[in-house]
């Protein structure tokens, strides 16, 4: 069995389409009912409108013709009342009105009539409906007679008129709709095809919606995702040649000094050089490992309140010990919420950096929301101090590596802030804080 999709464009037309028909039976329902529930007083008004109309033919006695309406039983009746009150006819225009009187019949009807409005109720047949009018002055009178047909062809042709209506505005508006839609799509498949080819592109080619609405807004949104995609594969290349580059050294010197060792060249000694490097070597992939954690840090656990006085403190001990570098330290509670374990990779990372650079001390300093570790190194170069350390990103003395491009992603991660300044004395701050 073949599944049938429909596309957008079809979607669309249908939920249009559904909508029209929907309103236009409903407002066919409410015009049919509401016409077929037309008053008598709507319809004596109809009728004394038509003698307005033709008021001046009848006040001087000249013949009033009827309209073109053939769809229904109508009567006109034109004459004189004398001077003694008899009814003197002149013309008599009638249609199917046999039905309800003979020719004495409705003579007698002539005389009996009441000025002004009238019903005549015939069980057997349709209602008639009249209305009478004279000229004090000339005495000439008319009289309008319809039957229920009347309203009937009214309501009929009322209807047709809202049907052909109804037909324009529709061809009118699908015409609208169908190019609307066209273009609509049109720019949706564009994107489509932008998104499709990214990847065999290598996220090289841009492309940017040039309207003004939601759609618009999404080809924005996919270009910046594609410049996020395309600066993630540039760093993720350049990693991957810095990391052959890193770990290059200390495998080949172990290899040399194994080689040496094993053709006799070289005694135990070695062996110092070779435990030196392989730690050396560790490091760089610890570094890396806890790199790749990060991919995988996410939010369903829950954040503890840690006291980066305690890290702090834990990282000085272990730190100062064999270190010619002197460490001073000013610590009050400070807390932030995470992972402890992520606090002391961070903590230990910029202390192993400040330790790269420092002279003769390294000060750390915990406060309310905030922690500061200084270096009494040299200053940074004003390029380097807005970096976003990236992975092996070298920096002012052609250093890389990956500790705070671990520092800066893990304190992202936890909604923290990290700042790189120059001290007016001298030496280097980098400082960790959280907006209140």
């Amino acid at each position: 069995m073949v599944n049938i999709k429909r596309g957008l464009t079809s979607k669309i037309f249908f939920l249009f389409f559904s909508v029209i028909i929907i309103a236009f039976g409903f407002v066919t329902v409410v015009v049919i009912y509401s016409l077929q529930n037309i008053s008598t007083d709507e319809l004596y008004y109809r009728l004394h409108a038509y003698c307005d109309i033709t008021s001046y033919d009848w006040r001087n006695g000249k013949e009033v013709r009827p309209g073109n309406e053939t769809g229904y039983t109508y009567g006109i009746t034109q004459g004189m009342v004398d001077q003694n009150g008899n009814i003197l006819v002149s013309t008599i225009i009638q249609r199917n009105m046999d039905k309800y009187f003979s020719e004495s019949e409705f003579q007698q009807f002539i005389d009996n009539v009441v000025v002004g409005k009238g019903h005549y109720i015939d069980q057997e047949k349709d209602d008639l409906y009249y209305v009478y009018q004279v000229d004090p002055e000339t005495r000439y009178f008319i009289i309008m007679m319809v039957d229920d047909m009347y309203s009937n062809y009214f309501t009929q042709r009322v209807v047709i008129q809202i049907v052909l209506i109804f037909v324009v505005v529709i061809i009118l508006i699908s015409t609208i709709v169908s190019s609307w839609v066209t273009r609509l799509v049109k720019r949706i498949q564009g994107i489509q095809e932008h998104v499709k080819t990214m990847s065999k592109n290598k996220y090289e080619k841009n492309y940017i919606d040039d309207g003004d609405d939601e759609i618009a807004d999404l080809s924005l949104s996919i270009e910046n995702m594609r410049l996020e995609i395309k600066q993630a594969e540039d760093t993720k290349r350049e990693m991957l040649q810095n990391i052959s580059h890193d770990f290059k050294t200390p495998i080949a010197v172990i290899k040399s000094y194994g080689e040496a060792i094993q053709d006799g060249v070289l005694t135990d000694e070695a062996a110092g050089i070779i435990i030196k490097q392989a730690d050396l070597l560790k490091s760089k992939v610890n570094q890396l490992l806890q790199y790749n954690r990060l991919e995988y840090l996410n939010k369903d656990g829950e954040f503890e309140n840690v006291n980066l006085k305690e890290v702090c403190q834990e990282i000085i001990n272990n730190r100062k010990i064999g270190s010619e570098i002197k460490f001073e330290s000013n610590l009050e509670d400070c807390y932030f919420l995470g992972y402890r374990e992520n606090f002391n990779t961070v903590i230990d990372n910029i202390v192993d950096n400040a330790l790269r650079y420092a002279k003769t001390k390294i000060v750390i300093t915990t406060k309310k929301n905030k922690v500061t570790i200084y270096n009494d190194g040299e200053a940074i170069e004003e390029k380097f101090l807005d970096t976003n350390f990236k992975p092996y990103e070298k920096g002012s003395k052609g250093q890389f590596g990956l500790g705070m491009s671990i520092v800066k992603k893990t304190l992202d991660f936890f909604n923290l802030n990290l700042a790189v300044y120059n001290e007016q004395y001298g030496g280097v701050s980098f400082v960790i804080y959280k907006v209140e």
